[in-house]
Parts: structure tokens; sequence; C-alpha cells
């Protein structure tokens, strides 16, 4: 099992400052850092690599689809945007050495729009997202696509949602990466949910996260029995604390970031992966 932090925590542009962090990151003892890649030609992915490397860490990739962009309907030109930035995730995600990308892939967060009946506008992302899975297949890599509180986005809510829009891909390159966050919200019972994922051969990633974002032990997610169903279940994949910084105000106003979450990112990283560990590794 290896531990990572989303970057997200710092800056949704990875550049120098947070390339310096990679020493400080290793030393608290995480094994992956998880990079989020918005503007693929804005950054410079071989020193990121190569910095990883120099640190010890490996590397993960998170994505999200811009606003503007769709996976549905009769605008060819969304869809290609669309299409095309997942192409260009899938080629970052190579040049960083990393066989992991997750994130909301399938729609844009926050795009809540019902002019197609929401099962019509899964069975065509699927469809066109299957060009792209393929695509990553060839070259090693997974598409983890995260389900969403209702919140954020109302195509892929719920585990059973996702496990069946990752078997219309046709694929095991598409997964589902699985943040107790939104599944705090969303699912009866989170750990009986990761088990049907994991049963379903559909957990290709998961996300760490408290109720409120906040430090990873500090709120009101049941630890101790999702622990453990991962535990008796066999994930062996890794494991991302995941939080945001309120600096960055696109990040801030998708995932209604209003107060801070925690006293500081340092304190949200030891503090969190004291605890995750605690719980994974006993």
């Amino acid at each position: 099992m290896k531990f990572g932090v989303n970057l997200l925590l710092y800056n949704g542009l990875i550049g120098e400052a947070e390339i310096k962090l990679f020493p400080l990151i290793k030393e608290m003892g995480f094994d992956v850092v998880e990079v989020p890649v918005f503007e693929p030609d804005k950054m410079n992915l071989r020193h990121i690599k190569e910095a990883a490397k120099e640190s010890g860490l490996l590397l993960s990739v998170s994505g999200a689809l811009a606003q503007g962009t769709r996976l549905y309907g009769d605008d060819r030109l969304l869809i290609k945007k669309a299409q095309f930035y997942l192409y260009d995730l899938i080629e970052s995600a190579v040049a960083l050495g990393s066989s992991m990308i997750c994130g909301p892939l399938y729609k844009c967060v926050g795009d809540m729009d019902l002019s197609m009946p929401l099962e019509e506008q899964r069975i065509q992302v699927a469809k066109n997202l299957r060009p792209v899975v393929k695509k990553a297949e060839s070259v090693g890599v997974t598409l983890a696509y995260e389900p969403l509180n209702r919140f954020e986005t109302n195509l892929i809510n719920t585990v059973d949602q996702g496990i069946a829009f990752c078997k219309a891909q046709g694929s095991h390159s598409a997964q589902l990466l699985l943040d107790t966050f939104h599944m705090h919200i969303e699912e009866k019972d989170t750990a009986n949910a990761l088990a049907v994922a994991i049963e379903e051969k559909c957990l290709g990633h998961f996300h760490a996260s408290e109720s409120d974002r906040g430090v990873a032990g500090s709120g009101q997610v049941h630890w101790e029995r999702v622990t453990k169903m991962l535990k008796e279940m066999g994930y062996e994949d890794m494991v991302v604390l995941e939080s945001f910084s309120m600096k960055v105000e696109e990040i801030r106003t998708a995932v209604s970031c209003w107060r801070p979450f925690y006293d500081s990112p340092e304190q949200f990283m030891r503090e969190g992966l004291q605890f995750v560990k605690s719980h994974l590794l006993a």
C-alpha cells in the first residue's frame, strides 16, 4: 500500500514552489505525490518527474474537464475538446511515469445540465470515452472516474452508478476513484460500497478524505469500518489524502471552500498521514 497527497492542497498549477515541497513530503512519510494536470502545456512535466525521482516519490495524476466541454449531446466540437484534453492528460501521465489518472473525467464539476435525460447522458459519455480508454489501456494507464456528491455533479454520485459506467466502457483501464468525502454524503454504508467496488474489480484508486475536507480522523467518516474493509478485501493500491487551497479561486468555487479546512497544509499532511497509517498498517 502506497500513501500519497494531492498537490491541490497547495495549488492547481504545479510549478517550482510546489516542486520544492517534494523532499518535505517524502520526509513526512509519503510515497506518492498526486499532480493536478489541468493545463499540461503550462507545466514542466520532465522537471516534475525528475524532482519526484530524486526525492524517492512516485507520481499519480488528477484532472477534470474544463468548463465549456462536454462528452454528450450534438455539439461535436465540445466533445472533441473534452476528448483532446483527456488524450493530453494520458500523454502527461506517460511523461510523468504515472499509470494512474483520477478525477471527475466524465462531466464538468458543477454542470447540472438536464437538457437530456441523465441515463442517456451516461450512455453517450461512456460511448465517447471508449476511444480515450482504449488509448489509456494501450499505454498502461488507468482512468479512475470519481463519483462526486450531488452538489458537484448529477451524472455519477454512487458506487453502483460508477460500476455500471465503468463496465459500459468495456476495458479494465476504466476504474473508479472512491473518495470518502463524497461517499459520506451519497452512500448508505461507505464500507460496504467499497467492498462492492472491490468485488466488481472496479476500485482503482482511493482518497482518504474527511467529512469536512479537514484532517483525516477529525470528522465523521466511519474510519474503523472503512479501513477494516479495505484490509479485509485486500486493497493494496494508493491511499491519497486530498484537500484544497483557498488561494486558488477556481478550485475554491468548484468545491465550495468558504473557510479553511485545516490549520496548515503541513498539519493536514502530518496528522492525516499518521492517522490513516495507524489504521491501515496496524
